[in-house]
């Protein structure tokens, strides 16, 4: 089964090819079907642009695995929920349509959800009403099934909006160098923890981008502020 899968990578703004993210190994069959989640340490991928990272160990891999479980579970009745084949030694098997968000905005596909706004708006308002914050609300963190149905992958990437903190030592694990300024952003650690709420704001006012939009009519729905 393992050597009928292949890296995934997401799109740039460019349109270039580049790592999806810095935490697990994500996989597609070659035949399109299925996506994995590898969360083995270590693996190829997480050093494929950093061939240096100390601080990405495997005690950070489990913990943001066991976090991907948590919330794969609370969410799993969710229409926006992936729709999960199996986990077992450590990797996450999804039903795949090979209809990314982040593929279809940066390969200029034609959206198959005319009302794809909506859509990601309704899955980040019923996530923040269920008491979380998902910070995974990139457009490669979503994809369309065939029922044009959006759904989210990445659930490792939640806190609770009640206590949303985390301790430093897992963000500087998965951060990339060039994104250290977003941790920077939510001021100093606490007894080594941080408090990832400022981080969830500035993302849906500012810094996460679907093409050419940001998140802020999310923000302002949720929070009633016109910037984070």
């Amino acid at each position: 089964m393992e050597t009928q899968f292949e890296p995934y990578l997401k799109l740039d703004p460019s349109g270039i090819k580049c790592m999806a993210q810095q935490t697990y190994e994500p996989l597609v069959s070659k035949d399109g079907k299925t996506f994995c989640k590898n969360y083995n340490f270590p693996n190829e991928y997480a050093y494929r642009d950093q061939k240096d990272r100390p601080l990405y160990t495997e005690d950070v891999v489990d913990w943001f695995f066991q976090n991907e479980l948590h919330y794969l579970k609370k969410f799993e009745g969710k229409p926006y929920a992936p729709e999960i084949i199996d986990i077992k030694n450590k990797k996450i098997y999804i039903k795949w349509y090979g209809k990314s968000c982040n593929q279809i905005i940066y390969a200029n596909k034609p959206w198959p959800v005319p009302d794809w706004q909506q859509q990601i708006k309704d899955i980040i308002l019923d996530q923040y009403n269920e008491g979380v914050y998902k910070l995974t609300m990139y457009p490669h963190c979503h994809y369309v099934d065939n029922n044009n149905q959006m759904k989210a992958i990445d659930w490792y990437g939640c806190v609770p909006v009640e206590s949303p903190y985390i301790a430093e030592k897992w963000m500087q694990g998965i951060i990339h160098e060039t994104a250290q300024f977003r941790l920077e952003e939510t001021g100093a650690a606490v007894d080594s923890v941080l408090n990832l709420e400022t981080m969830y704001k500035r993302s849906l006012s500012t810094h996460v981008k679907w093409g050419e939009e940001n998140m802020n009519y999310i923000y302002r729905e949720i929070f009633g502020e016109k910037h984070g």
